[in-house]
């Protein structure tokens, strides 16, 4: 019985290795409003700057004036430890809107809300809006 928990064991850890390596099949996540927002969450989180900057648009990035944009993104999200949580997402053919909790750490779990405006960049999602009022 410890043989097969163990074996058990190790073939779960490696489809969670691998679950976790593949990346959605594109190479920013971003197959979907959905996956590219997940993305986006999970890049927050990690504190990723590279990746989050896969993610956005360029006419995005170019509205932030960040000609560095890992720096800019470095900056932006340095000091204050927060934790994002995806609501949901709405989808309206090649446009969408995803909904973000972000907790600050240390406010007794008081949450604001982002929203995120998402477009179809030919087979990826690409985030163009940051923001309560974002979007073009």
């Amino acid at each position: 019985m410890g043989r097969t928990s163990l074996c058990c064991a190790a073939a779960a850890a490696l489809c969670a290795a691998l679950i976790a390596g593949c990346g959605g099949g594109s190479s920013s996540g971003s197959g979907s409003p959905q996956e590219a927002a997940r993305a986006y969450v999970e890049a927050r989180n990690q504190g990723d700057a590279g990746k989050v900057c896969e993610l956005y648009s360029a006419q995005l990035i170019q509205r932030l004036h960040a000609a560095n944009c890992e720096a800019f993104v470095r900056e932006q999200t340095s000091g204050i430890a927060t934790s994002l949580s995806l609501v949901g997402v709405q989808r309206n053919g090649d446009r969408a809107t995803a909904t973000i909790t972000s907790s600050v750490a240390g406010q007794g779990g008081r949450a604001g809300r982002l929203r995120i405006t998402l477009e179809r960049r030919g087979d990826e999602w690409k985030i163009t809006g940051l923001g309560a009022g974002s979007g073009d």
